[in-house]
């Protein structure tokens, strides 16, 4: 009977020892929370710009990276891709701009090739003369060629005067003088100048002209993108249709079928889109990094102590 006294009392002494220590463990943890916060505050405050430093040091690089994001932006405010048309205006088409070297060495450029000429020398022909006839075409180029090559080159040799001559640049009269336009005798070798120059010329007729009462052309186009001061060159809208747009008007005049022909372009409406860049993809991550790592080494420090 003592010794089940003994064991009762044992286990009654352990029973109140947990409990005084689950009630001094619910004490404790908030005083001494309380205790490290308020010594951690104090500390903080006399070192202000360390504090300062450490709490905002992680909105400076968000800031850094808004803003780089926000310069981006800015690079492509200007492009009608991320501006909104509802109903965009029709511009009347320009002519043929002037060539200007690119990263070249070269001390000539062309604005245009064309194809089939009277070249002999393979090294290019200058239309610089209007000719009555064939036969006068004929002699004044030393063209050697069959009855009907000779009739179809002097139908393009027209063409191309008559694109040299109606240029317009801001819908005023341009001409193309005929050192700015080089011809070659068949497409061939315009493709071989084109491959040894290839800055030289920034697009090419290949003109076929089977009658009196046609002429066709394809456009042989240096699509190359190029960049100058800041902005992106589209060598489609800046010359492949200025070229078209000259070269039907002078088809049209050729085959006195329109004299004065105008041609426009107009963007396809559509709404703003979005700008996407690096910086505004990755910047939630930075975020979200700024705020845990300051709050979880705060966290760490607690512990520690």
């Amino acid at each position: 009977a003592n010794f089940d006294r003994t064991i009762m009392d044992v286990q009654a002494a352990g029973t109140e020892a947990s409990q005084h220590r689950e009630a001094n463990f619910l004490v404790d943890v908030p005083r001494q929370m309380w205790a490290l916060t308020k010594k951690n505050f104090i500390l903080a405050y006399r070192n202000r710009t360390a504090t300062f430093l450490r709490v905002f040091s992680s909105f400076f690089f968000i800031l850094l990276i808004f803003l780089v994001n926000e310069a981006l932006k800015g690079r492509f405010a200007a492009d009608p891709y991320y501006k909104d048309y509802p109903n965009p205006p029709r511009t009347v088409l320009d002519g043929i701009p002037d060539c200007t070297r690119q990263a070249s060495n070269d001390n000539q450029c062309y604005i245009f090739g064309y194809t089939p000429a009277p070249d002999l020398s393979g090294g290019g022909y200058h239309p610089d003369k209007d000719y009555a006839s064939v036969s006068d075409f004929v002699s004044g180029t030393s063209a050697v060629c069959q009855a009907a090559d000779c009739e179809e080159m002097y139908r393009v040799h027209q063409v191309v005067r008559k694109i040299m001559q109606q240029n317009t640049i801001n819908q005023q009269a341009h001409v193309i003088a005929a050192s700015s336009v080089v011809g070659f005798r068949n497409q061939s070798t315009l493709d071989d100048f084109l491959f040894n120059n290839p800055t030289k010329i920034k697009g090419a007729y290949v003109f076929a002209s089977p009658s009196a009462q046609a002429v066709n052309f394809v456009l042989q186009l240096n699509s190359t993108s190029y960049m100058t001061r800041g902005t992106w060159g589209r060598p489609y809208l800046e010359l492949a249709l200025p070229m078209q747009a000259m070269a039907h008007k002078a088809i049209g005049s050729f085959l006195n079928v329109a004299d004065n022909i105008e041609i426009g372009r107009q963007l396809f409406a559509h709404p703003a889109f979005a700008v996407s860049t690096f910086e505004g993809t990755v910047a939630p991550l930075f975020l979200l990094g700024c705020a845990m790592f300051p709050f979880v080494i705060q966290m760490s420090e607690v512990v520690m102590e």
